[in-house]
């Protein structure tokens, strides 16, 4: 990566159309014409090897969440973000059915991400493609857990947002192999540099 951008805002629509696709990034218009505020999120950027507690190495690049009051980072599971409505999930299928996909730079970490409800999936009915901004790839799914509980919300035309928090990689030199996301309930997202 050649340098990172020390704010980004990125935006998906709801289901508010036909489409059921909901797109991303026009910061802040939609989320003034909805009377809502983006989900301004403190994040720092960093690069680095991860060693799971399964074994192996993954190289990992992006940004991790940061509480702004005690300026500790804060995991996926942290009460505060389930406060705020923000969830942070792996995306779901993409080593394995989007590989290619995953190559792309609108893949890379502080990416918009849209998110496409797929009610005809003959494997489950509340699913939800992630693809990049524009919609021209898909990059995996949103887990089916998570999915559950996000599909009636999208359904009901309230808006959500997703964003590539981090990527990961065997080595500095691998491909991609899987992304991490941010979904937030609300018209946008915006990484505010801690």
């Amino acid at each position: 990566m050649t340098g990172r951008p020390s704010m980004v805002s990125f935006q998906v629509r709801g289901n508010l159309h036909p489409d059921p696709v909901v797109r991303g990034p026009e910061p802040g218009v939609y989320a003034d014409r909805m009377g809502q505020a983006a989900a301004v999120v403190d994040v720092s950027f960093e690069e680095r090897y991860w060693y799971p507690d399964d074994g192996g190495i993954v190289w990992i690049v992006g940004y991790q969440l940061i509480d702004r009051e005690s300026g500790g980072y804060l995991g996926r599971e942290a009460p505060q973000l389930a406060r705020r409505g923000l969830r942070v999930v792996g995306v779901a299928g993409a080593a394995r059915h989007h590989a290619v996909a995953l190559q792309s730079e609108a893949a890379a970490p502080g990416s918009g991400l849209g998110l496409r409800r797929d009610p005809d999936n003959l494997h489950d009915a509340q699913a939800i493609a992630v693809e990049t901004a524009d919609g021209t790839e898909q990059l995996g799914w949103v887990p089916r857990d998570v999915a559950a509980e996000l599909a009636p919300e999208i359904d009901a035309g309230r808006p959500w947002s997703a964003v590539v928090l981090r990527e990961q990689r065997r080595s500095p030199r691998d491909p991609r192999h899987g992304l991490t996301m941010l979904l937030a309930a609300s018209a946008a997202i915006e990484l505010r540099d801690a």
